[in-house]
């Protein structure tokens, strides 16, 4: 990890998803956590990571993305349309965080789950699956989701002449996330990624 950390700052990125996540005893983080808030604020990276499938408890995130607050751990979303597609479901149901997303808060009361963004994605998998494509559900499926709209808020920004520093960014993005009626706050977040709002706050 460590050197996955140097390699992506040698190479100029802007932006890291890290869709993996496990149980923790200390909330301060440990190395790996130290090291990504430095490179937060040294170099600008910006880290999404998944906020862990362990829910529907309170306190079940996981490390690193619902411990460090420089990470922007992310929780699982699904919409009506999204179950019509993946689950062909006859009745529509209200959008709803899956019942496994992690939720906060955090041991040291940091709310764990940042934002969300759609937890379930119908992607080509291994060929040795004998399968082109197949439904992959959790937050590892979410936070790339959200890595990616934030590359498009990135893209923007730069093509624009803009600046912008982690800080900003983060909060442009929580601020213009959109609520969810029903989800309970430590499930969503500050609300649901909203791409084109976020980058107009910036």
């Amino acid at each position: 990890l460590v050197r996955a950390l140097i390699a992506a700052r040698d190479n100029g990125c802007h932006v890291i998803n890290m869709s993996y996540g496990e149980s923790f005893v200390h909330e301060t983080g440990g190395r790996f956590a130290e090291l990504a808030s430095e490179f937060v604020e040294r170099y600008g990276i910006i880290f999404t990571t998944s906020a862990g499938n362990n829910g529907p408890a309170l306190t079940t995130v996981g490390a690193p993305g619902g411990t460090c607050s420089a990470l922007i751990g992310v929780g699982a979303f699904v919409s009506p349309s999204m179950m019509e597609v993946e689950y062909s479901l006859h009745q529509s149901l209200p959008a709803t965080n899956y019942t496994w997303s992690s939720r906060g808060p955090a041991p040291d009361g940091h709310m764990g789950v940042a934002i969300v963004a759609p937890g379930g994605a119908i992607a080509p998998v291994p060929t040795w699956t004998l399968q082109g494509k197949q439904l992959m559900n959790g937050t590892s499926m979410s936070s790339p989701n959200c890595c990616g709209g934030i590359a498009l808020i990135i893209s923007a920004v730069l093509a624009q002449g803009l600046r912008y520093t982690p800080a900003a960014l983060r909060r442009a993005i929580e601020n213009s996330a959109a609520y969810v009626d029903k989800i309970e706050p430590w499930a969503l977040g500050t609300g649901l990624l909203q791409v084109p709002a976020a980058q107009k706050r910036l």
